[in-house]
């Protein structure tokens, strides 16, 4: 079964990955499964001692450990304030689990369960564990390990180095393992968050257990299990995750703080067993088991480096128990992004647009709905609603998602003198073009990729195994998927291929592009096993995207310094590099707003494709999107007469706004957090406050199709003066608390006058 990446959001995550992604990112641990019954045979079993050769304990200034003194496992961690016993069942206490496959034997795993701890070296501070060698049932390797668990401030971190002098891959490396979990006080108040794509791929892992089930990660073990990509478009999209409970008060963070971007992944597993077709909880408790069976959630970070002859680092891993719940976890999570990574910085022309048009001129079927000479009219209908960028796509060689990599003008649709006229013109109607573009997809199909850039393709851990995407357009059985053009993944990692698409990237900025949107940038979750590849597996996708997105800003900007850059991508670690994401949204709420929480600095736009996609237009102003109109599915005009009411209120959002851009668009958006309201079911709000300067303003959705009403005020501001701003009406001053009114699928601004 292929894997695939939807350009379409699905409603629901329960699993993060398909079969093929999930097993080509974790390799053979589902299939360890008599490595695991030795791990359990190492172990105490139910009426013997915990530990019959005792724990060593390591007490340090946040958290007691316990170390099991044969192996070293970590099997207890006594949190001193907010306290809690992070390890409810040591037997299930590890510290990591690497993988070196040798022919004849893929699933060739080395446990610390397994080993003889060679010295336990204690400080003030933590603890590292040494390992001189490993061993399993099968063989001794002259593989050393430092594993170190340690305080840095007020997080608990590990981190972990293998020297591996033999020529077997260090294929896999899990590490920063925390067993025996059973929720934070109670389990069954215990929420978690793993945020994904505005997203919570996983919110209910202490009573509904995201377990793989047949085909989807449970195959080859007795327990099950779920695995978490990041980057991925359908996994995480920041390396955190939370445990919380909202009635204790209590949250617990675990986090990725290792600054090296590599594909990573995030793995749990509950034990004994989950149980199936259940109303509610689906955890195993004492009465489902025998007597003292262990129960417990296990978690850890996953590496996979495929290191011969070398030493690999990875980590540090944080750890931190505190009050509060998932929005005190994103703010740790913030404070470490930014000592590593800069995303703040001066607001570029397009971070500053509130509005796109997309339009598609000619599709992958042939199908020329628009010419070059067409596209400063279609951007005059646009500014006439104060949309002043316009995306073009389907411009270049073969339409839409065919012909990948020629950037050039398609001749069908006009010389290239005239794509350079119409981009000159469109500028000087005061509209931005921008355009359309892709940097690791080949269209199959080519003389080009055939001739030339298959070397370059993304394979496969056994074979070629391309992955293929396409969409088609033009034919019912295209948009069916029975004919569609297909596309694989190159990595421009490869200098060559690299040098081909940002020749053709300056060109076009010298044509007169004002910026790009550089679509699917987001699939990044696969190992790359070609031979030819100048770096790691794991770092082919992810340090390629990276290294090309540096390169086409400090190219492009030498020819144009104000060019900016769009793309379909929400990975954390590009946003440095990116202005705005591409991205849709067709739902009323983001069942987690965790990165934009995160990071009010970045946004992304949501697509308006029907003319009756108002509520899309009204989440925009909630959730502070830049609204990206696509007039009848990318066809037409936004002065089409179907698409001018939708039209004319997006004109008056953006008058709405603008008035109030420093906290609608600018601010740091604060999810629901700073106000109070009184809603009724199909109302919805959310909180904006000033980045740098005091402000507050309150966004307040109708999405019923029916009138409805709310009642807006926050904490220690009854009485204040405040402007309440409404599409096609007077804007007027009041004082809080307010009553507004709002029309079926209308929104409403409250802000500080």
């Amino acid at each position: 079964m292929q894997g695939s990446e939807s350009k379409e959001m699905p409603k629901v995550v329960s699993e993060s990955l398909d079969r093929r992604g999930f097993l080509t990112a974790t390799g053979s641990v589902l299939a360890s499964l008599h490595g695991w019954d030795r791990i359990a045979k190492a172990r105490p079993q139910p009426g013997q001692d915990s530990f019959p050769d005792g724990t060593e304990e390591v007490e340090t200034p946040i958290c007691r450990l316990r170390l099991d003194r044969r192996n070293g496992n970590l099997v207890g961690i006594a949190w001193k304030n907010p306290a809690l016993e992070v390890i409810a069942e040591p037997r299930l206490g590890e510290n990591f689990r690497l993988l070196l496959p040798r022919p004849g034997y893929e699933a060739n795993y080395f446990t610390s369960s397994e080993q003889s701890v060679s010295r336990i070296e204690k400080t003030t501070t933590g603890v590292t564990c040494v390992y001189e060698g490993l061993r399993n049932a099968r063989e001794t390797l002259d593989v050393k390990v430092r594993y170190q668990i340690n305080v840095v401030g007020e997080n608990l971190e590990s981190a972990i180095e293998v020297n591996n002098p033999t020529d077997l891959p260090l294929a896999e490396v899990f590490f920063a393992i925390i067993g025996g979990q059973r929720g934070l006080g109670n389990r069954q108040d215990t929420e978690s968050l793993l945020p994904g794509l505005n997203v919570n791929v996983a919110p209910n892992v202490f009573t509904k257990f995201p377990a793989g089930e047949y085909g989807g990660g449970n195959l080859g073990i007795r327990y099950d299990a779920a695995g978490f990509i990041y980057p991925c478009w359908s996994g995480l999209q920041m390396g955190w995750i939370e445990f919380f409970n909202r009635k204790a008060n209590m949250g617990l963070y675990y986090a990725n703080h290792d600054p090296v971007s590599r594909l990573t992944g995030l793995y749990f597993e509950l034990r004994p067993f989950t149980k199936s077709v259940v109303v509610g909880d689906n955890w195993p408790t004492p009465p489902d088991v025998p007597p003292g069976e262990p129960i417990g959630l296990t978690m850890g970070w996953l590496k996979f480096p495929y290191l011969k002859r070398g030493t690999f680092n990875s980590g540090p891993v944080a750890l931190r128990v505190h009050t509060g719940d998932w929005h005190e976890g994103s703010e740790f999570y913030r404070a470490w992004f930014d000592q590593h990574f800069q995303v703040k910085r001066p607001p570029t022309w397009l971070r500053k647009e509130m509005a796109w048009q997309s339009i598609t001129i000619s599709n992958c079927e042939d199908v020329i709905i628009w010419k070059f000479k067409d596209l400063p009219k279609l951007a005059a209908d646009a500014k006439k609603y104060g949309v002043t960028t316009f995306e073009i796509l389907g411009w270049a060689v073969g339409g839409i998602d065919r012909g990948y990599p020629q950037y050039r003008p398609d001749p069908r649709l006009g010389t290239q003198e005239e794509f350079r006229q119409a981009l000159a013109e469109m500028k000087k109607l005061g509209v931005h073009p921008l355009i359309f573009a892709n940097i690791q997809f080949v269209d199959t199909a080519t003389r080009l990729f055939k001739d030339k850039l298959q070397r370059y393709a993304v394979t496969g851990r056994w074979a070629a195994d391309y992955d293929i995407e396409g969409w088609g357009e033009g034919t019912t059985s295209a948009r069916m998927e029975l004919t569609k053009s297909n596309m694989t993944l190159v990595s421009p990692t490869h200098p060559e291929f690299r040098d081909f698409l940002l020749k053709q990237f300056v060109q076009l900025v010298g044509d007169g592009a004002d910026g790009f949107q550089l679509d699917k940038t987001h699939v990044v979750r696969y190992l790359d096993f070609n031979p030819e590849v100048p770096t790691s597996p794991d770092k082919s996708l992810s340090e390629g995207i990276l290294s090309i997105l540096e390169e086409v800003v400090r190219r492009c900007r030498a020819v144009n310094p104000e060019f900016a850059l769009a793309s379909e991508i929400f990975w954390d670690r590009v946003f440095p590099l990116v202005d705005v994401s591409y991205l849709r949204m067709n739902d009323i709420d983001m069942s987690s707003p965790a990165l934009r929480y995160t990071f009010p600095e970045w946004t992304s736009t949501i697509c308006a494709e029907n003319p009756g996609d108002f509520n899309i237009i009204n989440n925009g102003m909630r959730y502070g999107l830049v609204w990206a109109v696509q007039p009848r599915h990318y066809n037409d005009s936004m002065d089409e007469p179907l698409t001018r009411p939708l039209s004319r209120y997006v004109q008056e959002l953006i008058r709405i706004r603008s008035k109030h851009k420093e906290l609608l668009f600018h601010g740091r958006f604060r999810d629901t957090v700073g106000a109070e309201v009184k809603i009724g079911k199909d109302v919805r709000y959310s909180v904006f406050e000033g980045m740098d300067k005091p402000g507050k303003a309150c966004v307040v959705v109708n999405y019923g199709n029916e009138e409805a009403s709310a009642e807006v005020t926050w904490p220690g501001g009854e009485g204040q003066a405040v402007e309440i701003l409404k599409p096609f009406q007077p804007d007027v001053v009041d004082k809080l608390p307010v009553k507004v009114q709002l029309a079926p699928r209308t929104c409403a601004v409250v802000a500080l006058a």
